[in-house]
Order: C-alpha cells, then structure tokens, then sequence
C-alpha cells in the first residue's frame, strides 16, 4: 500500500510539473522555471550574478468621468541578492508632477514656471491607501517619489516576501510633460497607462537599492511576471503589455472585423470617428493580462482605437490607431513587423509574443508596446526607435536612469539600422507639391538625419558631453537639453565607429552576443564593454575609453606629394584610417591602416600600424606603389569615421559647389559647401541692382563667408533727383567669420566690410560666449565713411561727408529666464579711436523682458544712455523716436531711398508717419523736432536727437485672443505705451538734475502683419508690416490734440 501511495504521490507531481512547464502565454507564473531559457538562474551572464525577482497581481479600474485609476495590488518579491533586507523602495512616478516636487524644482531651477492640472495642484499622483506584508501592517516613509517601507521582519537571502496594497492614481492633463497622460480623443478620454502602479525599486549587485527620484527621465525595474486585469467602460479598445488572455472574449470576431484599420483607409484625415460600440455608463469591460520574462506594465486605451495586424513568423504586431487618423497608419502594424524581422535577425531574437505600436500622442517604450505619433512616412523613424528599445531597455534591461547610453543609444543606431533595412540609404520623406522642391530639394540619408548630423554638429564645436554620465546630470537641464541628446547621437555613433574598427561580420556577431547575453538580465556600461571585448579577443579598452570616459573627438587630415601620402591627427582620439587613393588613370586602390596589433577583416591592403594616441605620434608618411601617380587621397569612404572636421579629409578638399536653393536642409557635414544665387534689389539712386551671391561654410561654424557684388544699373531710378546719374557703378558687401575653439572655446572672429549706397562700412570684432550662450562679451572695432564724392541722393539724416567714424565698440550681454518669461541684459560702451573726426563716448544699458500671463504677452523694454564728448557723429546721435540714421543703414528698407522715401523721416515740427525701433523708441514722435523751451519761452534746441537719455516702452500682445482665422493671416495686435527724457543740454556733474527734458509719452494700438510664405522658399525670414496708432501723446506738436488719431508705419517690430 505504501509503495502504492509512493508511486501516485510520484505521479501527481509529475503530472503537476508538466502542467506548469513554461509558458509565457498562459497562467500561472513560470517565469521562475528551470526550463525558461530566459530566466537569469538559466543563462547567467557571468558567475555569481544575480538580480531579485518579481511577480505582481494588479487589478485596476480606470474612472472616465474622473480619471481616477483605482487598484489593488499583490506582490511577491524574491530576494535572491547575498545581503538580508530590513527594508525595501518603491517608486511612485506620478509624485513627480506636483508643486514642490523635486522635478517641480529643478524646472523652476531652468527658469520654467510649471503650470499644473487639477489633480496635480492638489498634489495628486499616486496615493497608497494601506500597505501589508505578508498580511501585517507596516511603517512607511515617503519622499516625494520614493517611498520606503520598513519590513516586519528580515527578508533573508533566498526568502521572498508578499506585498498587498490599495491604491490610486490620478491621470492629468496639465502642462507639465509627462508620460502618464489623459487627453480628448474626439470626444472620449485617451489613456496612456504608464508607471502608473508602486513600482519596487531594483536592488542590484552594483548600488544596492537603486532609488533615483523621478526627475522627468529614465526608468529601471526588476524582471518577473505581471498579472493584471483592467476594467474600463465596455465602449474603450484597450491592449498592453503582455498576452491578452480573454482577446477572444473582449474582441468578438464581429467586432474585431468592424474595428479593423482598412475599413477606414479612405477616412479622410481628422474627421470625426464613427461610433463602433456606444457609451452605456455603468457598462464596464475587463481587459486581462499575463506577461512574463518583463521589468514593467503599460497600457493604452482609447474608444476610437482601430486596430491593425501583421504576423512575422510566431510574432504579431497591432497597430491602435484613432480612427480620424487611420488613412496614414496603414503601413504601422507592417513596418513594426519588419522592424521585429531586422532586429531578431541581426541582434537577436524578440523574446516576446508580440508588438503594440499606439496612436498615443507620444514618442516612448515599454515591454511589447510603443506609445507614439505622427503618421507616415514621417512616423517610421520614431517606431523603429521604440520598437527597437524593446532590444535595448526591453529585453536588455539597464539601469537607465543611471547610463541612458545603454538603452537610448541603442535604439538609436537601431532606428537608422531599420530605416537602412527597409527603405534604403534615404529617408522616404512625403512628396513636394511645389515643381521647385522636386527638383531642387536633396535626399536625406537616413544614417545622417539619425545618427552622424546630431553628433558631429556639436562634436565640431566641442561641445560633445561624456556620455558616460548619470541621466540626470547633464548639467541639470530639462528634456534632452544640456548635452543629455548625445546619449542618443554620440552613442550611436560611437556603434557605428566600432562597427568601422572590427569590421561588419565581427561586429554583428559580438552584438547578438552582448544581446544573447544579457537579454532579461541588468547590464552596465562595462558589461557591455567587456561583453563585446571577451567575445572579439580583441582590446577594446582604447576605444571604449575614449568614446564613453572622454569628451576627445576624431579628427584627421591627409595631403600628398607625388606618391607620398600624409596623415596628420588633430583630433585626440585614435581610430584605425580606411583610405581609397584614386590614380591618374582612373584607378582605384583601398588601403587599411591599422591602429593597434589587431587588423580587421578587409580586402584592402593593410599597411603598417599607426601606434598613436594623444599627442604623440600625430603624423604618419606612407610611399604607395601607384604607377600613374596619385589624383586624390580620401579618408573612409564608407563615411562611418566619425571625424569632427571633413574637408581635410580629401587630399583635394571635401568641397561642393551648389545653387543655394534656400530650401531647409542639413548642413553637410561631409563637406565645405559653397552655395551661390543672384541678388536683386532696387533703390530710387542706383535703381535695379543686378547682382550675385556667394555664401559658404562648413557645418555652419567653420569659416563662413557670404559676399554680394552688384552690379547698379541706373534703370528704373527716381529721375526726378537732381544729378541722379551720380550713383556708384559698383557694390559690394563681404562677411566672414570662423571659430577660435582652438585658442578660447565658444570665441568667434568676425570681419565685415561693405561699400553700398555711397557708406564705406568695416567692422572687426571678437565675441566670446559661454557653453550656455547665456552670456556674451564682444569688442568690437568699427569704422564709417562717406566720400565727398558720394552722391547727396544717398544722403540719410545729414551724414556728413569725407569724415571717418571710427570706434571701439565693448558690449555685455547677458540672457536670462524667469518663471514667466524670459530676458536679455546689454550694456554697451563705445569711444571714438584712433582716425575717427569725431570725439565722443557712450555708455548705453538696454533689458528687455518678454513675459507671458495667460494668454497675453507683456513684453518691455528699458533703456538709458549716458553720453559725452564734444563732437558727436550725426549718424550715431541718440534718437528719441527711434533708430539713428546708423542704425538704419543696416537695415535694407531704410539705409537710402526705395522702398520708403527719405523725405519721409525727415523732421519737422509735425509729425511723421514712418518709424524704425532703435533709440529711446517714443515712436509716437517719428519725424518730430520735439523742440524744447525755458520758462520765457526760448527755444533751447530740437530734441529729436540727444546724446543722453532714458525711457521705458511696454507692448501687451492679446494677438492670442484675437479669432483664429485672423492670427493664421498672420495678424496681431497690441496695445503700446512709450515715455521717455533725452538731454537738452550737455551732463556734467553739476548740470544733470537740469539738463534733462520734461518726460514724453505716448500710447496706443499697434498692430502687425507677419509674412512668412515665400512660395517654395524656406529660409527667406519672415516681412514684419508694423502699424501703429498713437492714439495719446501727452505732449502733441502745436495744434494738434492729446487724444487725436494718428498713425505710422514700420518694418520689424519697435524692439
């Protein structure tokens, strides 16, 4: 009987095992298994790893008409860790977005003004009601978004432990960005359910309890299994992370097919959304989940979701798409699948059963799901970004919080790996409408757009951070500001640069190990280094070293001599030089120089290592054997090396010459662009200039130069003029300007020179700006000539002839933010120098701040000027209406005669109708004399010009609350007050409390139109029309009122 009962006790067991074998697709949790080839105790990825466990039950509601999540949750922790735990963290994200937070700090430590929702304000986010473990009531201690429960008894090393909760989370829709979001969706609330439950913090070998609070950023959690179950109104679509078990139930086959994204493939694009299953309140549907072998939970839900299919092999990919916005998601599900088909194939195999890509308003990850926007073609970049962190944060779980290189980077290099894949080199982009655009506008490489662009444009400039850094230190900046992007573009670059240095067959291959390795499992940055190291054989550390621990850059040149080819390294980092040598008769020779012992596999002909690093060894000669001679030498053809300066990278020069087509496009970063258009202009004296462009540089920060020769014609002048054949023939204006990185990084050296409309004009200047450009210092050396036989038509404002107007010019400028707006803070000071005819000097302090409350914009601006000197340049006089007749020869409209007529700034003892912003800017007296009296009075003098002076000028822009189809004309409007003082008399020490004018004033309506359509053209900047109604002045010329209409009209805004 005994052996009997022995032998059904075996049995039962047995038959107990084999129903609970693994199976990520179906209860109960196996995610612990022996036979999970997943599982971390079954692949450990070095001896002695280990990382804990978890296994959460979730039952949830979601309350529409409150937005109130509301759930109860169990779960069960292992701790597989050496150390016994007293206590454990949870992290409650929603914490984050609340007054007094520490995200709420940090953004107000940015200059930002946090403006939150209903539920935030009341600091809202996610509320524990009560918290057990193992049945026992426990002490807990919250820090914003962390909380920290004490446990009732030790949990030992290899026990586990069970918590249960109750709790709430409350979806907002402030404007504080954020990932959990509630949004109106045609009429229905859209909920993105993303770390939306207490979330255990991951204890792990490196940190032990890893409780970053949460500042907006990256995420980290342990792996293990979720059970979890939604209830929403039966009317919602809802999918997530995991195997649905009831789809069946929920998605009948009758409803699945209406709720099918081809029955609306002819929807026209944001039309309203058909109703597939009507709103019954009280009427509730529940979603059920089991997901195993992940670190986190999401869900999207949404009642006019439609859903899209596609299978690759055993793997399904949905598309959730609203319907309004069906016709341009066709392509989601099947672009999604072939993502899934790229990455398994070269990287590794998808884990998971499926693939969610949602119409969710948004651009971010989580197991089996993306939350995203947009539609195609241009949406195809961001999936295959998400889809692809389903490789690298997903399956290989980092602590991204702490290296977002690891995860970010990654999907990163994988976006332009599947962009490649699927469409080719370049970007599929929508089809111009414009005939101009077809022809003119350039293909886009997918590899530049997402990866070399991003990085080389700030690696040029030096301005690349080390990647290896926590992801929120990044010089404590928002979003992806303060170098924190580069964990995207640097990181992907540097894969594809190790890519270039092992060559493609060994690189894949050390990837799909990396990623066999630690898939399910908790990488840091030197796993994956020594992953990729121990797998190659090959030493790595040079690389990896300079690429994550330095802030050193790739930079090479090379110039030849007969058959003597040069290679000089400019740049501190090492890398190994591919190089083609293209001879006299046309043929091609492929060389390799390898940098350490180890050469990677390559047809070309290997040559002797260039051992070199730093600052030695930083030139390298070579005698090649080409018969014919050599033609050009170029540096890596394939345009992988990430070298942060290109035109030396051809002995012949990396350089284009092209039609500037102004159309928006990436800089090259491959080569010096030179681009060149004509230049047509017209002014009443010299009458249709016919002239031409040329404008050049690299990557928009070395040695740019823009030069205009034109050619005066004397057609179509204003012949009414006397002598108005006396006109230059010829005019030119010539700018450049390059860094000094090298001597004081983020200096810059300026030089202009022009000879137009009868001004001689050169000015040099040095500018030094710190990393923020918050903060900047220039000198400046300027010099203004009039020939005596320049022609009196050109004239502005009697600028006197043949007298030199030279100056140095010192200005301190400082930007500034504030909660509700932003700032900028000059102080300028200028003397006469050596050669000037003139002898004066200024000290001039202008801060404007534009403030925004609600939806009015208060934009102010403050100014004071204090000047001496004995004899004073005319043109450089202070303006109490506006801009002096130096600062209007900058500007084209106003420098001479044309577009408007001179006569009409002239001044007299009424008032004008033109103004340019400049000055003291009472633009309420354009064109007056503003004469000045004593008490008996005696004209002391005219006032229009002084040379001290300060005031005060306040415009409240309510354009916002102007109907729509008035502001998308580009229409705004404004109300304007302007006062002000200006010397009447030269200040001295004992005369300055007299010699100053009674204060002027005006106010009024403004109004602007703003031009911003050129046709095709993108870069032309946008025609400001301003008209202002200075409706008030307080001291009017002689016979006109306090209260009377009046008017003036201006190009560009008053300040």
């Amino acid at each position: 009987m005994k052996k009997l009962l022995t032998i059904c006790i075996v049995l039962f067991v047995f038959v107990l095992n084999a129903q609970h074998s693994y199976d990520p697709l179906s209860l109960p949790n196996t995610y612990r298994n022996a036979d999970n080839p997943n599982y971390w105790k079954n692949k450990m990825p070095h001896p002695g790893y280990w990382q804990q466990d978890v296994h959460y039950e979730i039952k949830a509601s979601v309350d529409e008409k409150t937005d109130i999540l509301t759930a109860t949750q169990i779960l069960t922790y292992w701790n597989n860790s050496p150390d016994d735990l007293d206590f454990v963290y949870f992290h409650l994200y929603q914490n984050a977005f609340q007054p007094g937070s520490y995200y709420d700090d940090l953004q107000k430590q940015n200059g930002v003004n946090p403006k939150y929702g209903k539920y935030e304000s009341q600091g809202l986010g996610t509320i524990i009601e009560n918290i057990k473990v193992n049945g026992i009531d426990v002490k807990s201690e919250l820090d914003n978004t962390i909380l920290k429960v004490y446990l009732p008894k030790t949990l030992i090393s290899g026990g586990n432990i069970k918590f249960s909760m109750d709790f709430k989370t409350y979806f907002e829709d402030g404007e504080v960005r954020r990932r959990m979001k509630v949004f109106d969706s045609w009429g229905s609330r859209h909920y993105n359910g993303v770390h939306w439950y207490p979330r255990i913090c991951v204890y792990d070998s490196k940190f032990g309890w890893t409780k970053d609070q949460h500042l907006g950023k990256e995420f980290y959690g342990d792996f293990g299994c979720f059970d979890v179950e939604l209830t929403f109104a039966s009317n919602y679509v809802v999918d997530g992370t995991g195997f649905m078990l009831n789809r069946d139930e929920v998605y009948p086959k009758d409803l699945r097919e209406k709720l099918d994204i081809n029955n609306f493939k002819n929807k026209p694009w944001n039309s309203p959304p058909s109703i597939i299953t009507k709103y019954i309140e009280g009427e509730t549907k529940t979603f059920k989940f089991h997901a195993e072998n992940v670190h986190d939970f999401g869900f999207t839900a949404n009642p006019n979701y439609r859903i899209g299919e596609k299978w690759w092999e055993d793997k399904v990919s949905y598309s959730l798409v609203q319907e309004p916005h069906c016709s341009r998601w066709q392509n989601a599900a099947e672009f999604s699948a072939k993502c899934i088909q790229i990455f398994s194939e070269d990287f590794g195999r998808y884990t998971y059963h499926k693939m969610i890509v949602a119409d969710a308003r948004d651009g971010m990850e989580y197991p089996m799901m993306t939350l995203d926007r947009g539609y195609d073609p241009g949406y195809r970049g961001l999936l295959a970004h998400e889809i692809g962190h389903n490789w690298f944060f997903g399956q290989v779980g980092n602590n991204e919080t702490y290296r977002a290189l690891l995860d970010e980077g990654f999907a990163q290099f994988l976006t332009a790996w599947a962009l490649i894949k699927i469409d080719g080199e370049n970007l599929v982009t929508s089809k111009p409408h414009s005939k101009y655009k077809k022809k003119y506008l350039n293909r886009i490489k997918a590899i530049d757009s997402r990866v070399y662009y991003s990085y080389i444009n700030d690696a040029t400039k030096q301005n690349d951070p080390i990647i290896s850094t926590h992801s929120d230190c990044f010089n404590g900046a928002l979003g992806h500001g303060g170098g924190y992007r580069h964990v995207y573009y640097k990181t992907a670059t540097m894969l594809y640069n190790l890519q270039y240095v092992l060559g493609d067959e060994l690189f894949l291959d050390a990837m799909k190990h990396y990623f066999e390795t630690w898939k399910i499992a908790h990488p840091y940055t030197e796993d994956f280094r020594n992953s990729i190291i121990q797998f190659t054989k090959v030493d790595l550390n040079w690389f990896f070293d300079q690429w994550l621990e330095t802030e050193k850059r790739i930079d090479y040149g090379v110039t030849h001599k007969n058959n003597t080819v040069t290679f000089t390294r400019y740049g501190r980092m090492q890398m190994p030089i591919d190089f083609t040598v293209t001879a006299n008769d046309g043929k091609i020779y492929d060389y390799h120089i390898p940098n350490h012992w180890f050469i990677k596999k390559t047809d070309a002909t290997v040559l002797e290592k260039w051992h070199a690093w730093d600052l030695l060894q930083p030139k390298y000669e070579v005698t090649l054997s080409i018969p014919s001679g050599i033609k050009e030498v170029k540096i890596d053809p394939s345009n992988r090396l990430a070298d942060s300066y290109m035109p030396n990278n051809s002995s012949k020069g990396n350089i284009t010459l092209d039609f500037n087509d102004n159309l928006w496009e990436y800089a090259d970063w491959k080569n010096y662009e030179i681009k060149y258009q004509p230049n047509i202009w017209w002014n009443s004296t010299d009458g249709i200039k016919l002239g031409l462009n040329i404008n050049g540089g690299y990557l928009r920060h070395h040695h740019l130069f823009d030069a205009t020769l034109w050619m005066n014609s004397g057609v179509a002048q204003d012949r009414d003029k006397p002598n108005y054949s006396d006109f230059n023939d010829l005019s030119y204006r010539l700018s450049y300007n390059t860094n000094l990185d090298k001597l004081y990084k983020n200096s810059r050296v300026y030089v202009y020179s022009s000879h137009n409309f009868g001004l001689l004009s050169n000015k040099l200047s040095l500018v030094k700006e710190d990393k923020k450009d918050n903060n900047k210092i220039s000198v400046n050396l300027i010099s203004l000539y009039r020939s005596k036989n320049s022609s009196d038509n050109y004239l502005l404002n009697d600028w006197t002839k043949s007298k030199f107007n030279n100056r140095i010019d010192i200005a301190l400028e400082r930007k500034y933010k504030y909660s509700y707006g932003n700032g900028n803070l000059k102080l300028d000071l200028k003397t006469s120098t050596l050669g000037s005819d003139y002898n004066y000097s200024l000290v001039s302090l202008t801060a404007i701040n534009n403030n925004k409350y609600a939806k009015l914009k208060i934009n102010t601006r403050g100014y004071f000027q204090l000047g001496r000197g004995s004899n004073w340049a005319n043109e450089s006089l202070l303006g109490l209406a506006g801009a002096n007749a130096e600062e209007m020869s900058n500007n084209k409209f106003t420098r001479t005669s044309g577009i408007f007529n001179l006569d009409d700034f002239d001044f007299n003892y009424n008032l004008g109708n033109y103004h340019m912003g400049g000055g003291l800017n009472l633009r309420g007296y354009s064109g007056y004399l503003a004469p000045e009296y004593d008490e008996s009075g005696n004209l002391i003098r005219n006032t229009n010009y002084g040379t001290s002076g300060a005031s005060f000028t306040t415009e409240i822009d309510f354009s916002s609350y102007l109907p729509y189809t008035i502001r998308r004309n580009g229409i705004g409007s404004y109300l304007f007050a302007d006062a002000g003082v200006i010397n009447i008399e030269h200040i001295n020490r004992k005369n300055y409390t007299t010699a100053i004018s009674d204060i002027r004033a005006d106010a009024g309506v403004g109004f602007i139109y703003t031009h911003r359509n050129w046709g095709p053209l993108e870069k032309p900047k946008p025609l400001i029309i301003r008209l202002d109604l200075p409706l008030f002045l307080n001291r009017p010329p002689y016979l006109e009122e306090y209260y009377q209409i009046r008017w003036i009209l201006g190009i560009g805004r008053c300040f």
